[in-house]
């Protein structure tokens, strides 16, 4: 069975670290890669990756960036 990523976010953070947000100042903005893009070391991110080491997702809350 392999393991493979279903899912990623990205934020950036200014000079001074702090994290960049939307339009209305209330939480921070998130990226995506664009479609269709090819970003060679996502690809390696679950080699060698064992099923130990994850835990299943039982709500898909994202609250920790919000």
């Amino acid at each position: 069975m392999s393991i493979l990523v279903a899912d990623i976010k990205f934020y950036k953070v200014d000079d001074d670290g702090n994290e960049v947000l939307t339009k209305d100042g209330k939480h921070i903005q998130l990226y995506e890669l664009k479609r269709d893009i090819r970003f060679k070391p996502l690809e390696y991110l679950c080699e060698d990756m064992d099923d130990d080491i994850l835990v299943e997702i039982k709500e898909t809350t994202w609250h920790y960036l919000s």
